[in-house]
C-alpha cells in the first residue's frame, strides 16, 4: 500500500528536480518527486531503484506515496505547483547524511565502487560525476553508518551515455576501467545483472499507470517506453558491452 502524505514541509534546495520534503502517515520524512520532476523521471527512479536494491546497493528505502488531491489543491497556485497529486515517488530521508566528499569517497570499499560503476553503466546513468573540476556525484555519506548512500536515478536510461563517457567522468571511473580490463569481473557482473532481471516483469508491472503519461487526462505518453528500458538492460548480453572503443 502507498504511504499517504500528511504534510508538505518544504522544498529541497538540493538536486535539479528539487523534491518536496514531506511527512508520511508513518511519521517518516520522504523526498517526494512528482509533476515537476516529470513522470518519466518517476519511472526511471522506480526501475533503477528496484534493480539497485536487487544488486544490494546501499540506497534509501523508497516507495510509492499518495498525495491527497485536497492537499495539492490548497497550494497548487503557490509552492505546491510542481508537486501534483495521486501516486508519486518517495525516497525516505537518511538521517545525518551529506553529499559525499573526496575524503569520504576514499573510505568506500573497492567492491562497492565497482558495484556502483557497473550498475550506472548498465542502466546508462551518466549523472554520477566528480572530477577535479567538480561534478554531481549523487552520493551521500552517512555519518551514522559510516557508509555511502546511493541516490537519484532520474536521468537513467540515457541513450547518449557511452562507456567512453563513463570512463571519462564517472566518480568511480577507475573502478569501471578495472572491470573492463578483467573478464572475470565482467562475468561476475553479467551474472548479477541476469539475476536482477528475473524480477523485471514485476518491477515494470508495479509502475502506477499514471506515470506512463505526461498529462492527467492520460492522452500523451511520456518520452520513455518500457521497450527502451528492457533493451537498455539487455545490452550486457552483447560481448562489446565492456569493450572500450
Amino acid at each position: 500500500m502507498p504511504i499517504e502524505i500528511d504534510e508538505v514541509l518544504r522544498r529541497s534546495e538540493q538536486g535539479v528536480t528539487e523534491p518536496y520534503i514531506c511527512r508520511g502517515s508513518d511519521g517518516k520524512l520522504y523526498f517526494v518527486k512528482g509533476r515537476g520532476a516529470g513522470y518519466d523521471s518517476l519511472v526511471k527512479e522506480w526501475v533503477a531503484g528496484q534493480l539497485a536494491r536487487q544488486l544490494g546497493l546501499p540506497i534509501p528505502r523508497f516507495c510509492v506515496v499518495a498525495v491527497p488531491r485536497e492537499l495539492y489543491e490548497a497550494g497548487r497556485d503557490g509552492v505546491l505547483r510542481d508537486l501534483g497529486y495521486g501516486l508519486l515517488f518517495g525516497s525516505e530521508n537518511v538521517e545525518n547524511a551529506n553529499e559525499v566528499s573526496f575524503v569520504n569517497v576514499q573510505q568506500a570499499p573497492e567492491e562497492l565502487k565497482r558495484d556502483i560503476a557497473a550498475f550506472d553503466w548498465w542502466i546508462q546513468n551518466g549523472d554520477r560525476t566528480l572530477t577535479d573540476a567538480g561534478g554531481n556525484p549523487n552520493l551521500l555519506w552517512s555519518e551514522t553508518a559510516r557508509r555511502l548512500v546511493v541516490i537519484d536515478h532520474n536521468l537513467a536510461f540515457d541513450e547518449g551515455v557511452t562507456l567512453h563517457s563513463q570512463l571519462e567522468s564517472h566518480i568511480f571511473r577507475s573502478s569501471l576501467s578495472e572491470i573492463c580490463d578483467q573478464p572475470t569481473l565482467q562475468g561476475h557482473y553479467n551474472t548479477r545483472f541476469e539475476k536482477a532481471l528475473t524480477d523485471l516483469p514485476q518491477i515494470l508491472g508495479d509502475i502506477p499507470e499514471r506515470w506512463h503519461y505526461v498529462d492527467d487526462a492520460r492522452t500523451v505518453d511520456i518520452n520513455l517506453s518500457l521497450d527502451r528500458v528492457e533493451n537498455t538492460l539487455r545490452r550486457h548480453r552483447v560481448p562489446a558491452f565492456w569493450e572500450r572503443t
